[in-house]
């Protein structure tokens, strides 16, 4: 599967993109924003409004992560914990469509939180997820 803007993207802040403990690694927090600062997913109505597609969304960060994982040594299917956030729970059912698209039955243990909001106004989904190294 591939998405838009998956190239890797500075952080914001001093923290690690990944980061290797025994035999497991642990990804910071992933959106959907893209190099060029906008954010994947979003765009603007006639009215002016900004529509999000968190499918788009967790399409463009679940590819990001995989391209992460794969220049550590890694795979989607190395993944053993997963926790996203959504800032609209209203959203649960197309996440959990795409999600599926991912993952199989039996995928990795799961987590889904309702926040207020996420870094950015656009962004209205955001993964933290855990992998076994590559054996």
């Amino acid at each position: 599967m591939s998405a838009p803007g998956t190239a890797a993207v500075k952080p914001l802040a001093n923290y690690a993109e990944l980061r290797r403990a025994g035999g497991l690694l642990f990804l910071s927090g992933i959106s959907a924003r893209q190099a060029d600062g906008t954010i994947a997913g979003t765009q603007v109505a006639a009215d002016g409004k900004r529509v999000h597609d968190v499918a788009v969304q967790l399409r463009t960060i679940l590819q990001k992560a995989s391209d992460t994982l794969e220049r550590n040594g890694a795979r989607l299917d190395h993944l053993v914990d997963v926790t996203i956030f959504l800032t609209d729970m209203a959203d649960y059912g197309a996440m959990n469509e795409e999600y599926n698209r991912w993952f199989a039955a039996g995928g990795p243990a799961r987590t889904t939180v309702g926040v207020r909001a996420l870094p950015h106004p656009d962004m209205v989904v955001e993964l933290k997820v855990v992998a076994s190294a590559a054996e």
